[in-house]
This record gives structure tokens, C-alpha cells and sequence, in this order.
């Protein structure tokens, strides 16, 4: 199995190892953005939200700063909100903090996604080039050949090439099913942040009055 796996690499010519590179990137890519969604972004902002407004009803401001003790974006712009609000800051003055964070924290919930649709487009066009730099090499060497043995040279060379642009292909496919996926992950988090975000300046605005 082994065997033939590497005798079907082979036949795909040197572009094969810079798919394979590609598919490396891919690889880390998704892994380090599906921790970051299933781990560190694992607790909703809604959810804490109501832990915060119901310590803060309760007068026990040590266990609602314990809420917001995580790294996620969502939980440092909560953490932001409930330390101004606790200075006694102005809703307003609560929501410039809030809005100066949001500008280095949203853009985490998107960073290296937009790679892997590169990494597909990548893996797509060297397939393509691959096979194409082999056919042109296929073909220039046909007249050291015997015009009977031409044709079966031919299309041994072909199929051979092809397996790059099918290589190519095979890393692609997955690179675009992973953005997808995730960058749905990416819009249920974002949501779940504006939604928390907003929730928490309009309780600070009804305990404010």
C-alpha cells in the first residue's frame, strides 16, 4: 500500500512536493483556528453576560470579574466594559473603551482564515502547472522515440501527469470545505459577540439610571 501510494506520488512530477507543502499550511491553518473557536472561544458571551448581571444584582463583584477571566475576544470586551463600569464610568465613556478593544480583538476571530481559500487556489494552479510543465517535457521527448511506440508513450505520460492536476485537486476540495466551516463558526461567534456586547451596555445603561 505504502508502495504504491509513493509510486503514485512519484508519477506526479516535482510539483507534487509544493501540493503537498500547501497542504502542510492548510493543515496548520485549520488546526490552530478550530482551537481557537472550540477552546478559546468556547464560553458564549451571552451566557456570561447573565452571570454578570446577576452577581452585579447581587452585589458580589469579585465573582462577576471571575467571568471574564478568559482570552476570547468576546470575554476581554465584556472584561473591558466591566472594569470601566466598575471605576464608575460613564455608559458612554464604558462604550469607548469597549470600541477601542473591539478594534484589536474582532479582527482575531477572522485571522488566517482567508488563507485557506489561497491555499485551495494554490493547490489548484500548481496541479494545473504541474501537469502542464510535464506534458511540454512528454512531448519534446516523442521524436527520440519510435513513431510506433509514440501514442503508448503518450498516454503512459499523460495519465501520469495528471495525477498532479488530481493531487492538486484532492487539497483543494478540503481547503474549501474547512473555510466554510469554519468561517461559519466565525459568523456564530461574531453574532454572539455583538449580541453580548449590546446586552451588557444596555443592563449598565438600566443600573446607570
Amino acid at each position: 500500500m505504502i508502495m504504491s501510494l509513493a509510486a503514485w506520488f512519484n508519477g506526479g512530477g516535482p510539483f507534487m512536493w509544493a501540493i503537498l507543502a500547501v497542504l502542510a499550511f492548510a493543515v496548520a491553518v485549520t488546526v490552530e483556528r478550530a482551537i481557537f473557536y472550540y477552546f478559546t472561544c468556547r464560553d458564549r458571551g451571552t451566557r456570561q453576560v447573565a452571570d454578570i448581571a446577576r452577581n452585579l444584582n447581587n452585589n458580589t463583584m469579585d465573582k462577576a470579574q471571575q467571568v471574564v477571566q478568559g482570552k476570547a475576544p468576546v470575554t476581554v470586551l465584556l472584561r473591558t466594559a466591566l472594569e470601566r463600569f466598575n471605576a464608575g464610568m460613564s455608559v458612554a465613556e464604558i462604550q469607548e473603551g469597549v470600541e477601542e478593544a473591539a478594534i484589536k480583538e474582532l479582527p482575531r476571530l477572522s485571522d488566517r482564515l482567508n488563507y485557506l481559500v489561497l491555499f485551495a487556489n494554490i493547490a489548484t494552479l500548481l496541479g494545473l502547472l504541474g501537469t502542464i510543465m510535464g506534458l511540454q517535457l512528454a512531448f519534446s521527448s516523442l521524436g527520440s522515440i519510435e513513431a510506433s511506440q509514440k501514442a503508448t508513450k503518450l498516454a503512459q505520460g499523460i495519465s501520469e501527469l495528471m495525477v498532479c492536476t488530481a493531487f492538486g485537486l484532492m487539497v483543494a476540495v478540503p481547503c474549501m470545505i474547512a473555510y466554510t466551516f469554519l468561517h461559519n463558526v466565525q459568523n456564530r461567534l461574531t453574532r454572539d459577540l455583538d449580541e453580548s456586547v449590546v446586552k451588557l451596555m444596555n443592563y449598565f445603561k438600566k443600573k446607570r439610571t
